[in-house]
């Protein structure tokens, strides 16, 4: 191009003429200069325009939001008269709208939940959803506003909000805790002639504030732990709660130097003694309790022998052979002539120990349920903690009633002066290790009174004389020691 250009000046500077070639060539040169200033020219109108539509949108948005910032929190609603209805045009704010449920999720495919849309119809003054043209700076916008309910996690969120949040006396409950103003701006872009858009959101309360300050955590309840002790080896269960959390950890002093960790612990002493157990709690929340206040003891105890404490006596329901009923009534008694017992404990099993009770002569107790020879351990402590040997007494659980007599029948009866004598028989129940015997009872055949006993007797007769002009009904009944009775059994007939 150059070779071509110096050609030119010559042929300027010696007037000389330009060939068919050399000026089409200048030609295309100019041309292609001047298309390429106007496509700068056309792309730098087209950011312009561009941008000035932005900046025109961004100032409808604010002109939006400040209409709503001049209204009060009671009329900050939409004003329309029919619900909102949900777009299927993805590039539509609408879309975001569920038309069942009424909500809106302000951020659209966003970390935000849909909130619940705030539509008073016919309110004034308010907010309407949808304004058609909207003209600012040349470009003709569509405005879409939505108002929505703020649920604050400050004051617990869905089922869990609180009903009054900002303890302002008004409920708020339901999410009602704040109000959430969504402005979106829609217009066709200059340049691309595609559907742009921009929106903003503002959250507006009642002027209260929403804030709870956080719970304070509760330091958890530690009290003495049970124990189950089998000579120098004792099992132990920590006992602690947490009103507003749970137990996160448990760590033991044993009182003989040594420590441990967990909720149950096994632990072997060195030798048969009284030791004072501390564990210490700590919940989910960091708060640390312990027991030391109660001045927990535990007392490796011999199976058998004492170490020189009090002995004594144990009687489960005065010496009774029988019972109907796990709760007993244990008596108590020092023997010997040892130190005064301030303790007591007790066993079902001679392994696992409940304790110490203050010294009584009289302790109600629960033997295990299920028939059969129960047997109670009790062991006296002086106040130092030394104690006596295990001493135990045992009863037999019986709640089973025997079976009712059967073929009870009239054996013979006779008349002597104006009385009759009945004689009655029955055939004892099978299967009855502790018969105590029977109860006969009577009433006249009219009456619908009580019936009267005739004889407790352990045979399996009874005679009975009544007015022979009166005429007598009778059954009979089993029990056995444990004071179980059985059911009635049928009526002889004819009756005496």
């Amino acid at each position: 191009m150059v070779h071509i250009l110096e050609k030119v000046r010559r042929r300027l500077a010696a007037d000389e003429g330009f060939t068919l070639v050399e000026a089409m060539v200048s030609i295309t040169i100019l041309a292609v200069g001047a298309f390429t200033i106007a496509q700068a020219m056309l792309f730098g109108l087209g950011s312009t325009g561009l941008s000035r539509q932005r900046l025109a949108s961004r100032a409808a948005l604010d002109q939006q939001m400040e209409e709503a910032r001049a209204l009060n929190y009671d009329n900050l609603v939409l004003s329309d008269a029919s619900n909102l209805t949900h777009s299927t045009n993805p590039s539509n704010p609408d879309y975001w709208v569920n038309q069942t449920s009424q909500t809106y999720d302000p951020d659209g495919s966003g970390s935000m939940s849909p909130e619940s849309i705030v539509r008073v119809a016919g309110a004034s003054p308010a907010l309407s959803h949808y304004q058609n043209p909207y003209t600012n700076g040349g470009t003709t916008y569509e405005v879409y506003r939505y108002v929505t309910w703020y649920d604050s996690p400050q004051d617990g969120t869905g089922a869990g909000d609180a009903a009054d949040g900002n303890g302002n006396g008004v409920s708020d409950a339901s999410g009602h805790d704040a109000k959430r103003v969504t402005v979106v701006v829609v217009w066709t872009n200059n340049v691309t002639s595609q559907s742009s858009s921009l929106s903003e959101s503002s959250l507006f309360s009642d002027g209260q504030i929403n804030y709870k300050a956080p719970a304070h955590n509760v330091a958890p309840t530690v009290s003495c732990p049970t124990s189950s002790i089998n000579d120098k080896t004792v099992t132990f269960n920590a006992v602690a709660s947490d009103s507003d959390g749970t137990i996160a950890s448990v760590s033991w002093n044993f009182g003989d130097g040594t420590t441990g960790t967990g909720t149950t612990v096994t632990h072997t002493y060195a030798s048969y003694a009284t030791y004072t157990v501390i564990n210490t709690v700590v919940d989910n929340g960091g708060s640390t309790a312990n027991n030391s206040a109660s001045t927990c003891h535990v007392t490796t105890a011999s199976p058998v022998s004492g170490n020189g404490g009090p002995d004594g006596t144990v009687k489960v329901n005065a010496n009774a052979t029988y019972t109907n009923s796990t709760s007993v009534t244990l008596t108590l008694a020092k023997s010997g002539g040892g130190p005064n017992p301030a303790t007591m404990k007790f066993s079902n099993d001679n392994s696992t120990w409940l304790g110490p009770f203050s010294w009584s002569t009289s302790y109600a107790w629960t033997v295990p349920s299920g028939d059969g020879t129960k047997t109670v351990y009790a062991r006296f402590y002086d106040s130092s903690g030394l104690f006596g040997a295990v001493v135990n007494d045992t009863i037999i659980l019986d709640t089973t009633a025997p079976g009712a007599p059967t073929a009870f029948h009239k054996i013979s009866s006779s008349i002597s002066g104006a009385n009759t004598t009945v004689n009655l028989g029955w055939t004892a129940p099978v299967g009855v290790t502790d018969l105590g015997g029977y109860r006969m009872y009577k009433r006249l055949i009219t009456s619908t009174g009580a019936w009267t006993l005739v004889c407790d007797t352990s045979a399996t007769t009874c005679s009975d004389t009544h007015k022979k002009t009166d005429t007598y009904e009778y059954y009979v009944v089993a029990y056995d020691l444990a004071t179980n009775v059985s059911a009635n059994s049928a009526t002889p007939n004819p009756t005496g």
